[in-house]
């Protein structure tokens, strides 16, 4: 027996004192920043809104409250701990003026506001096995009429005992004898306490009895208020969907939206009154036998004096209160959770994220998100439809970063986004085609000044021996031969003979040097065909590449997380955005006006006539086989990368601009962005240019199109187009 209470003492010790719960880790999307001058609409506001549980009344009196008049706001915004400070309850009010933030304020106050944001929408735990959550709360956090309630509904001779109530025993048992079948029972605090932390719910004698052992070893190695307060986070309040809610904090905020310490007396006596039976006397589900109850709890506290008749008359007339919020799903957005959780493995370990109560701040935006996946799913079916492919055997990836941080915005990784499987934004590498090209370009132009937009490249016959001793003959697409063109024009044409050509004039190493260095992780092989996509990239390390055009020819490798705080808000980690130089800014921006034609007048056209208020630059890929379709493109303020194939690998029958460029372009549609200025540089001198033959182009050229120079390198030489001679009457 002596040998089983030690045992038992140990278990109690290493468990009780060292690391008393598992928090699951938070991980919560980009909050939304308020300030004066902000391009917003009222439409992606009041999204913002409903994704974070606010509520849209006539008055707004309490946090997580918003009231709406067409464009004029006033929001009560809540609390919330972030990673740089604590930001208090704030009720700001606004305008939203020709599509813009004006006169922010505080309400109350009529201060006016350089900022303000919104808590972040909780995206997704993770958790223990047990899939428990809870908030910690110190004993001073929990306010004194709680306790009351507590104490006087489950253990009233709390402070006499030793962890087992013989007193409480025995009038359990007299009730249970003399009542009308209702049982009651004569577990003190702490009992409850060992059950729930050490045991489990079985019925059984022996159960019984460690728990009464526990509780007095628990008694004798801890205080009162330990024990109170360890009882305050453990205990057991319902399911949300699939998880449970324990410990007060976690039910103070999930039923009314507020603080431990801002409850109400009626509200404690709701949630310990929930104790008995926390699905009977759910609040949401069964509001009168939770009304009924919280009044038997009130009543009780009357009678032990800890509330008078007026304060007791008070508090049971007022309603529930109960916040109306969705359940929290365990993971809106699984692929974006699992490139988190990929992200941070090299810092915490599995434990460490399960248990250690983790709070981490992303960049996803959650309304872009979810506009992304519906836009996804409608378009792959339209594509589907239109060209007799069969249902659902399309597949897609999608990522949207802010094209000049990197910040990942939204990420898709399945046509079926509520899915947690193979995740094909980071995990399917595919061949990228002609997505390749502008880098083929841009290296050309950072190795010799020879090379401009308007250079001409041999679109004829290529034939190039391996070094197995087969010929490698490259085709373009259309099976077609078209001489010697401009390079901007076998760019926005994606001829693949000129791009093999300027590869070998370039030379491949130096290509595939230059790929890797502009950000693909490991080694890009010199193969003849690396300049028409041969190099197999998942959708997110084809971002990585793209944001160094994007921003102007800095390496950023996409972000996914911004910071990492400990469960009391202490900041463990920051992730700063990184960036190297990969590529002069002038080569970058004729490069970049290289793939604006692409979307104006080549293979990406189908952007530009859908969305012609917009500018964006943009390349299309497809592999020689029509299995794998890419867009990858970027306005002035995000990129996206987009894949569209099947996952059994066969053909598809699809290209960059039947299938991705389509997902990119609904997305866009309807998704506010700003159009690519490509603006005003002291070196760069802008001339018009003959598209056949690189020169100057006159009044006579057929096709003319306006290309940018570094100053000094534009041709000087008129391109040989003359008039139409005309007929004589004669016909002579």
């Amino acid at each position: 027996m002596a040998g089983f209470v030690l045992y038992l003492d140990s278990v109690i010790q290493s468990k009780f004192k060292e690391n008393r719960w598992q928090l699951p880790a938070r991980v919560y999307a980009q909050s939304l920043e308020l300030a004066n001058g902000k391009p917003m609409t009222p439409t992606r506001l009041r999204q913002e809104l409903e994704l974070l549980g606010y509520r849209k009344v006539v008055k707004a009196t309490r946090q997580g409250d918003y009231e709406n008049y067409k464009g004029s706001f006033f929001i009560h915004i809540r609390e919330f701990q972030f990673w740089d400070g604590q930001q208090d309850s704030l009720p700001v009010s606004f305008n939203i003026k020709s599509g813009r933030i004006a006169e922010l304020k505080n309400r109350d106050t009529g201060e006016t506001l350089q900022m303000a944001r919104l808590d972040p929408l909780l995206i997704g735990q993770f958790h223990p096995n047990r899939l428990e959550d809870r908030i910690l709360v110190h004993l001073d956090d929990v306010p004194e009429h709680f306790k009351q309630a507590l104490l006087t509904v489950e253990d009233r001779d709390f402070y006499e005992h030793s962890g087992v109530s013989p007193k409480a025993i025995m009038r359990a048992l007299w009730h249970n004898v003399t009542s009308d079948g209702r049982s009651q029972g004569g577990s003190t605090i702490t009992q409850q306490l060992v059950k729930n932390y050490f045991l489990t719910n079985e019925r059984t004698l022996w159960r019984k009895f460690k728990e009464a052992i526990m509780s007095v070893i628990l008694e004798v190695r801890y205080e009162k208020d330990d024990i109170l307060q360890a009882y305050y986070n453990e205990v057991y309040f319902g399911q949300d969907g699939g998880r449970a809610i324990h410990g007060v904090g976690l039910a103070s905020q999930y039923f009314f939206d507020k603080r431990v310490r801002d409850l109400t007396p009626a509200q404690s006596a709701l949630l310990v009154g929930m104790l008995k039976s926390p699905s009977g006397y759910n609040p949401r589900r069964k509001k009168e036998a939770a009304l009924k109850r919280r009044n038997q709890v009130l009543r009780l506290m009357h009678d032990q004096k800890y509330l008078t008749e007026q304060e007791y008359q008070q508090q049971r007339e007022t309603t529930l209160s109960v916040v109306n919020k969705p359940e929290l799903k365990l993971s809106r957005v699984p692929a974006f959770m699992d490139l988190v959780r990929r992200r941070l493995q090299d810092s915490y370990s599995e434990d460490e994220l399960k248990s250690e109560g983790l709070r981490i701040f992303t960049t996803l935006d959650p309304v872009m998100q979810r506009y992304t996946e519906e836009k996804v799913a409608s378009t792959l079916a339209r594509i589907e439809s239109s060209k007799g492919i069969e249902e659902e055997s399309l597949q897609t990836a999608v990522i949207i970063t802010s094209s000049q941080t990197g910040n990942i915005l939204a990420l898709v990784g399945d046509r079926y986004t509520d899915k947690a499987g193979f995740n094909r934004a980071i995990d399917a590498k595919r061949q990228i085609g002609s997505v390749i090209k502008p880098f083929v370009v841009l290296a050309a132009l950072e190795k010799s000044s020879q090379y401009d937009l308007a250079t001409i490249i041999s679109d004829e016959p290529l034939s190039l021996k391996q070094r197995d001793g087969t010929l490698w003959q490259p085709r373009n697409y259309d099976r077609q031969h078209h001489g010697q063109v401009p390079l901007f024009v076998a760019l926005m044409n994606s001829y693949n003979i000129a791009m093999a050509r300027l590869g070998q004039q370039v030379g491949i190493d130096t290509v595939a040097d230059f790929i890797e260095q502009a950000g693909v992780e490991g080694e890009v092989r010199a193969l003849d065909a690396l300049p028409l996509g041969v190099l197999e990239l998942t959708p997110v390390e084809l971002a990585g590449l793209y944001q160094s055009l994007a921003s102007g020819g800095l390496k950023i490798k996409p972000a996914a997380i911004t910071a990492v705080t400990d469960n009391q808000g202490g900041l463990l980690e920051r992730y700063p955005i990184e960036s190297e130089r990969i590529a002069s800014e002038l080569n970058t921006y004729l490069v970049k006006a290289g793939m604006q034609l692409v979307v104006e007048k080549g293979t990406a056209r189908y952007l530009h006539n859908q969305n012609p208020f917009t500018k964006f630059a943009g390349k299309t890929g497809t592999t020689n086989d029509l299995k794998d379709s890419w867009f990858a493109g970027f306005s002035g303020e995000h990129l996206a990368v987009v894949w569209v194939g099947r996952d059994d690998n066969k053909e598809a029958n699809i290209t960059g601009s039947s299938a991705a460029l389509p997902v990119f372009t609904d997305i866009f549609n309807g998704l506010p962005t700003e159009t690519l200025r490509l603006g005003y540089e002291d070196n760069i001198e802008w001339k018009l240019i003959d598209a056949d033959s690189g020169l100057l182009a006159n009044d006579y050229c057929e096709v003319s199109v306006e290309i940018p120079f570094i100053r000094g390198t534009a041709p000087t030489e008129e391109a040989p187009c003359a008039p139409e001679e005309e007929e004589s009457f004669f016909g002579l």
